[in-house]
């Protein structure tokens, strides 16, 4: 966040670097539901919980993101996205266990200062188009809780504490979980309050590919921690993926015919990251980081050249 302010010549710490993500999906919404979404705060904040939440405090509602899932997702889409260019398999090795370290908390967060490698510029424009996508789907699913009115104190229940926090107390706020419905109608709402039939087009796709790499962390980490699965507080993300895939027009969707596939080829991505956690099982929980292997770039000194 540091090196962030010094680049920009900020005398602050708290700009969003990714504000925008949350104006261009409320820009999207019809005028009723742009009004009752614009002066709800929110942004994105660097913390080691991966979640995004929309709270009720004392004086109303927030919408946090974690800024975590953007290193996830960016790392998960080199991966296991196709794009025009090739890939070395070696990178998307890397870049998948990236990913998933990412969320167990075990890669370290400097990714501003210490980039793992050398993305060709056209294929890290296609990424982050596509990140940018998936990410305002979560920020949309977090409006359509607000904008359906799931914050109602008879749809809601007290959570238990996170898994992974920051260690502090949690002070005077109190979490709280949604019924399942309600999470599979925040998924559908997001996409189907936009009037624009392009925009939804991109949230869907945003939203389906989301959900698959969220899949694979969710199948691997339920492995390494079978304490995982107790504090998932949404439904099944495969059954989250099918039910969104089922909502698409037909004329749009020729992913719906491929669903059973699609989900067999992330099966055997989470499959291969089980197998190499079963033989080497440090390469997921130590601390560290993971490099792009062939892309990897010039070998950076930690404080000494960044």
């Amino acid at each position: 966040m540091l090196a962030r302010a010094r680049s920009r010549g900020s005398n602050t710490l708290l700009t969003d670097e990714h504000r925008k993500d949350f104006d261009e999906y409320i820009s999207y919404l019809p005028e009723f539901e742009k009004l009752i979404c614009e002066d709800i705060p929110c942004r994105y904040i660097l913390t080691n919980n991966y979640e995004a939440m929309c709270l009720k405090v004392d004086n109303g509602k927030v919408i946090i993101v974690s800024e975590v899932l953007r290193y996830f997702l960016y790392f998960m889409n080199l991966g296991t996205i196709s794009f025009d260019e090739k890939i070395p398999q070696g990178v998307r090795n890397s870049a998948i266990m990236i990913a998933i370290r990412t969320l167990l908390l075990s890669e370290s967060l400097d990714f501003d200062l210490d980039p793992r490698g050398i993305v060709p510029d056209s294929i890290n424009d296609q990424i982050e188009r596509l990140v940018s996508w998936q990410m305002k789907f979560i920020i949309g699913h977090e409006y359509a809780h607000h904008i359906l009115d799931h914050d109602a104190e008879d749809t809601l229940y007290a959570c238990s504490s996170m898994r992974f926090c920051d260690g502090d107390d949690p002070g005077e706020w109190t979490g709280y979980l949604r019924r399942h419905t309600q999470e599979f109608d925040a998924d559908s709402y997001s996409i189907s309050a936009v009037e624009e039939n392009r925009v939804r087009d991109n949230l869907f796709v945003g939203g389906t590919s989301f959900l698959l790499a969220l899949y694979v962390f969710e199948t691997v980490a339920a492995v390494i921690d079978p304490s995982f699965l107790e504090i998932n507080s949404h439904p099944s993300t495969v059954t989250r993926y099918r039910k969104l895939v089922a909502l698409a027009p037909a004329e749009t969707n020729s992913i719906m015919k491929e669903a059973d596939s699609v989900t067999r080829m992330y099966d055997d991505i989470a499959d291969s990251l089980i197998a190499h956690f079963r033989r080497h099982p440090q390469a997921f929980t130590q601390y560290g980081s993971i490099y792009l292997d062939e892309w990897r770039g010039p070998i950076l000194r930690d404080r000494i050249d960044y």
